[in-house]
């Protein structure tokens, strides 16, 4: 098995070294030999002072959904254990944002003196890892409850009581808080990268940088020669960062791209 070093050598974000101090590393690579085997969810895995099982900080009686789903292209397939469907989905909104490196489940727990004056303590549904290097918690909750002030103005509390060493920000989301665009293009970029195509992820990502400053979709497609295999990987390039679009701009011929590529 890899170390995080061994990793940190030939991953996609080596060049981001800020990336490896962070509170969450990006995701282990995939074994290009077998890019298709599921890395266990993190939840199953015995947490590191009790030595005992973690488990789903929820109710025994909440909806679990299960989410596999790669964070790069060049990733192993992870499985993310979701409370309900709503988190399901926002866990995929969040996997597609080019922006994201990483994120983990029912990690993080931040104790905090509520707006009643007790203290108590909250554990997270997502801590992200961005490309810059900041982290951010997100609360999950359906729409009505994401949007309710109430409810915001409890996580601005707790926003403001969370150290910097645990996070940047402290965010609240429902999957309606995200464009219905944003989520056609956060579901297909899941879709792209089911698939393991590196020599045409490489190709493509070359022929981006010789198209000049800007390029439709089609015209990256049809230069590639590699129909549904080009299109794939141009998606998937999009989801990790290395061809830009804007994000509310969907996946379809005239959309413009450039080359996003460090």
């Amino acid at each position: 098995m890899q170390t995080v070093m061994e990793i940190a050598d030939n991953h996609p974000h080596a060049h981001l070294p800020h990336l490896w101090a962070a509170n969450i590393a990006p995701p282990m690579l995939a074994d290009p030999d077998d890019p298709n085997r599921l890395s266990p969810t993190r939840l199953s895995k015995a947490d590191m002072k009790s030595n005992k099982p973690k488990r789903i900080w929820k109710s025994g009686s909440t909806c679990r959904v299960a989410l596999v789903t790669r964070l790069h292209r060049r990733a192993v397939r992870q499985e993310f254990w979701c409370a309900s469907f709503e988190e399901s989905q926002v866990f995929l909104n969040i996997a597609g944002h080019p922006e994201v490196i990483n994120f983990m489940e029912q990690r993080t727990s931040v104790p905090f003196t509520d707006l009643s004056g007790n203290d108590t303590f909250t554990r997270v549904d997502a801590h992200v890892l961005l490309r810059n290097g900041e982290e951010v918690l997100v609360s999950i909750k359906y729409d009505e409850k994401a949007r309710r002030p109430s409810y915001l103005a409890e996580i601005a509390n707790t926003a403001a009581q969370t150290p910097y060493e645990v996070a940047d920000r402290f965010t609240v989301t429902s999957r309606y808080l995200f464009h219905p665009t944003y989520r056609d293009c956060a579901l297909a970029i899941h879709k792209a990268r089911g698939g393991w195509d590196p020599e045409a992820d490489d190709q493509v990502l070359e022929l981006a940088g010789h198209l000049g400053e800007r390029f439709t979709f089609q015209e990256i497609v049809d230069a590639s020669g590699l129909g549904h295999r080009g299109q794939r990987a141009v998606i998937r390039l999009v989801g990790d960062g290395d061809i830009g679009k804007h994000l509310l701009d969907p996946f379809s011929p005239e959309t413009q791209l450039w080359s996003a590529a460090a």
